[in-house]
């Protein structure tokens, strides 16, 4: 095994026991698909993980969902959950990269993205995936930001490694005017769908130091929790819920 597959099969050692692959909460969910003005018939939910999110759109909504990941031990997961709560007929599944979405052009009335855009990129996403949009569609997607615009240097120096391309708020929002959305409403993912995510994840590791504590995905992981605990009043997720406006 080499050095990247090593890494890899630490890192998925750490997280595949874990419900959450990030930060979320049922409420936010909840709250940001009450903010879309027009209930949606069909959504593609883009890196949807293990599905904690995918639930409550069904359980909110009567859409037919399309869930993506490239991850198919996750789609297995989300699958199980919608056997197990009855919700099968509303759920389609899909294996496949968000770089280049396999649908046609005006597939979907609801567009969601939960802690994923940032693997393209915002500015990427935004124009990729507009496409697949129907005309007047809404898009939902979070993203990190800056929460202050003097962060500490712990917390600089982290997401210069992680996510160099975290910006303030404002600045996101130019950047979706820019791509073609009118922004209908945004607001700071909760201190709760931060600790959902975090709190089960210092357990894991806590669990697993014995086994990997040379690992560097383990070192990686336990280094992203210390900072994002010590220093998560800086910088946090942001939801942002958007309209296209152009054809």
């Amino acid at each position: 095994m080499n050095e990247h597959d090593l890494y890899m099969n630490d890192f998925m050692k750490i997280f595949e026991t874990l419900e959450r692959w990030g930060p979320g909460s049922e409420e936010d969910t909840k709250k940001a698909l009450l903010a879309v003005p027009k209930l949606p018939e069909s959504i593609l939910e883009i890196g949807c993980g293990k599905g904690l999110s995918t639930e409550v759109l069904a359980k909110c909504s009567n859409a037919e969902i399309t869930a993506l990941d490239n991850e198919q031990s996750a789609l297995d997961r989300l699958e199980q959950r919608f056997a197990q709560q009855c919700l099968v007929d509303q759920l389609n599944t899909v294996c496949a990269s968000m770089t280049k979405l396999p649908f046609p052009k005006n597939s979907f009335d609801l567009l969601w993205a939960e802690g994923s855009a940032y693997v393209i990129g915002i500015e990427n996403a935004l124009a990729q995936w507009r496409s697949v949009l129907k005309k007047h569609g809404y898009l939902m997607l979070s993203d990190m930001v800056w929460r202050t615009s003097t962060p500490s240097c712990e917390s600089i120096e982290f997401w210069d490694q992680e996510y160099p391309d975290i910006q303030l708020v404002q600045t996101r929002i130019n950047h979706m005017k820019k791509a073609g959305y009118q922004v209908i409403d945004h607001f700071p993912q909760s201190e709760n769908a931060w600790l959902n995510y975090y709190t089960p994840l210092g357990k894991r590791l806590s669990e697993l130091e014995r086994d990997l504590a040379d690992s560097s995905a383990f070192k990686d992981v336990q280094n992203e929790v210390k900072i994002c605990t010590q220093f998560g009043h800086e910088f946090g997720y942001h939801m942002f819920i958007l309209e296209k406006f152009n054809s």
